[in-house]
């Protein structure tokens, strides 16, 4: 039964996905702003478990099938699921995507939230970038959280000094945030902090983070 819901679940997303064919270049279509829309929806009150995995798909990092076809996986046979992964996947640069995700990064269903940022991180667009950098400095620490992981998605250079600032947050999950984005940044000038946080933070949760984001910036 778990495995028909999850199965329900990616169909759902990805049936006002454009499918396979159609225009899906960096010049955005008019199915991008109802991809997103029917993304943000159909993530809205999503198990933890679901919302994990839909986040790691708009992140792009550790996706099982992204060594590419051939293997027999279940991105191959169910087309749906393929067809998400396919369209969340490819470049994205419309603007007008990006009052939407901003607005969604600031909903009050946390997986709404996660999604939003991460997919604006995909938005290469300056106007993407500076929604994040606003949301980096909301009132709430939960905006905060996504921003942050928005702007290491986006791998944005010039975002390094803000994640900094936020390794000093009053939020444990806002800092985590930031050492991991800093991570993604892997600037060797946020060295220093992150080591900094390693000798500092009372979180182990942070401190795990800061120490893995060294190892790339280092490596």
């Amino acid at each position: 039964m778990r495995m028909v819901r999850e199965a329900a679940f990616l169909a759902g997303v990805a049936l006002a996905l454009p499918q396979p064919g159609g225009s899906l270049g960096a010049q955005a279509g008019p199915d991008d702003m109802a991809a997103v829309t029917r993304l943000l929806s159909d993530v809205r009150g999503a198990a933890p478990l679901y919302c994990e995995l839909a986040a790691r798909a708009v992140d792009g990092r550790v996706w099982w099938s992204s060594s590419g076809s051939g293997s027999g996986g279940a991105l191959e046979v169910d087309s749906s699921a393929a067809s998400l992964v396919r369209w969340i996947h490819h470049e994205h640069a419309d603007a007008r995507v990006v009052p939407r995700l901003a607005a969604a990064m600031r909903d009050s269903d946390a997986c709404v939230r996660r999604v939003a940022g991460s997919m604006l991180g995909q938005v290469k667009h300056a106007a993407a970038y500076a929604a994040l950098l606003s949301a980096l400095d909301d009132t709430d620490a939960a905006t905060r959280t996504v921003a942050a992981i928005g702007l290491g998605v986006a791998e944005h250079a010039a975002a390094l000094q803000p994640l900094v600032v936020r390794l000093r947050d009053g939020s444990a999950t806002v800092r985590r945030a930031a050492a991991w984005a800093l991570g993604e940044l892997e600037h060797r000038d946020a060295m220093l902090p992150l080591i900094d946080v390693l000798a500092r933070d009372a979180d182990a949760r942070v401190r795990q983070a800061a120490a893995a984001a060294l190892g790339k910036v280092a490596g």
